[in-house]
């Protein structure tokens, strides 16, 4: 599994086919307001590096040169965070190792994971963030943030 933050060419060119996927795989349990920051990403914002204004970042696992994975952060995921994993690869650490890619690239993450989703949760526990508050989420759900 090859894990990579993408650049901003490189999200220019993958941004249709990345959207593709986050429809197919994303279980309707991605927010209208994430999608819409990840639809109205520029180029700029990826390129954006830590310790000045906050970024974006893209990151993505391949394997056998096919997309696994997706996971997206904006402003420290204060604007948008989320992670889509294909059917195949759940439950395998993919996430985990993608968030941790974010955290990296961004310098800080926090994650919302409504409490109903029990196998989000524990992909930001593995990425070594921890639960500090709890929240009503944009669909009304009881919903847990994560910070790292």
């Amino acid at each position: 599994m090859q894990v990579k933050l993408l650049s901003p060419s490189q999200w220019s060119s993958a941004k249709e086919r990345i959207t593709r996927f986050l429809y197919r795989y994303g279980d309707s349990r991605l927010t209208l307001a994430g999608l819409a920051a990840l639809n109205d990403l520029r180029a700029a914002r990826l390129a954006a590096s830590r310790g000045s204004e906050p970024g974006a970042a893209v990151a993505v696992a391949l394997h056998d040169g096919k997309l696994a994975a997706v996971a997206y952060a904006e402003d420290g995921g204060e604007r948008a965070c989320f992670v889509v994993v294909s059917p195949a690869f759940r439950g395998q650490g993919v996430g985990s190792l993608l968030l941790r890619a974010l955290h990296r690239k961004l310098g800080r993450l926090a994650c919302s994971v409504a409490a109903d989703n029990p196998s989000s949760m524990n992909m930001c526990f593995r990425a070594g963030m921890k639960a500090v508050s709890l929240h009503t989420g944009p669909t009304g759900k009881p919903t847990l943030r994560f910070e790292r």
